[in-house]
């Protein structure tokens, strides 16, 4: 039973996913497909039809996302971006929504080993409870003393989670890259490396 489970249930979260983005991302253009087709004269009236029309605008829609990237690549396209960021960034409640937006695209469309740094063991959220977590960068006080900004995501979405601070003493090093970081957190802990050495452990056996 666990061995069919591990088979199918992949198999249901991807089919979901890709049913999801499809209905999603073709319903953006769908209304756009059907006044185009209208002016031919033709309506959808059944499901085949509505099928049709939302595989055409799913195509479409990466068609034009795809060339709207073309485009913000040159010159002029990056001209006409930053004319319209700065509208977006003078507007109070929407600039924090583009800024938020836009800044978690960027980490997340990021390679791993620029987003995230190493994989390692805090205290969080209370002492003696320890979470496995990314560390993104560092930080200096005006004392001069250094903090590692550690990034705790959640399971199974890791794409939320909380930011703290913490001195590199108070940081338990491991040696899992950040796949398997990563895989770790997505499945729950399922998913665990066959082994991990800690730098806690190195200093043990030393």
């Amino acid at each position: 039973m666990i061995a069919g489970l591990l088979v199918v249930f992949p198999v249901f979260i991807t089919f979901y996913v890709i049913k999801f983005l499809f209905t999603m991302i073709g319903g953006i253009l769908s209304p756009v497909v059907v006044k185009a087709i209208g002016v031919f004269g033709f309506s959808p009236n059944s499901k085949i039809d509505e099928f049709i029309i939302m595989s055409v605008a799913f195509v479409l829609t990466f068609v034009s996302l795809y060339f709207i990237g073309v485009v913000a690549t040159n010159f002029l396209g990056k001209f006409i971006i930053n004319f319209f960021e700065a509208i977006l960034n003078n507007v109070p409640i929407i600039k924090n929504v583009y800024t938020s937006s836009k800044k978690l695209i960027e980490i997340i469309s990021l390679p791993t080993t620029k987003s995230f740094k190493r994989v390692v063991i805090v205290e969080y959220p209370r002492v003696g409870m320890k979470a496995f977590a990314f560390v993104t960068g560092n930080l200096k006080t005006q004392d001069g003393s250094e903090l590692s900004s550690i990034f705790v995501p959640t399971t199974p979405n890791p794409t939320s989670g909380f930011l703290i601070y913490l001195p590199e003493q108070d940081i338990e090093e491991t040696d899992l890259s950040i796949e398997e970081g990563m895989k770790l957190i997505v499945s729950g802990g399922i998913l665990v490396p066959n082994r991990m050495e800690t730098n806690t452990d190195r200093h043990t056996k030393k």
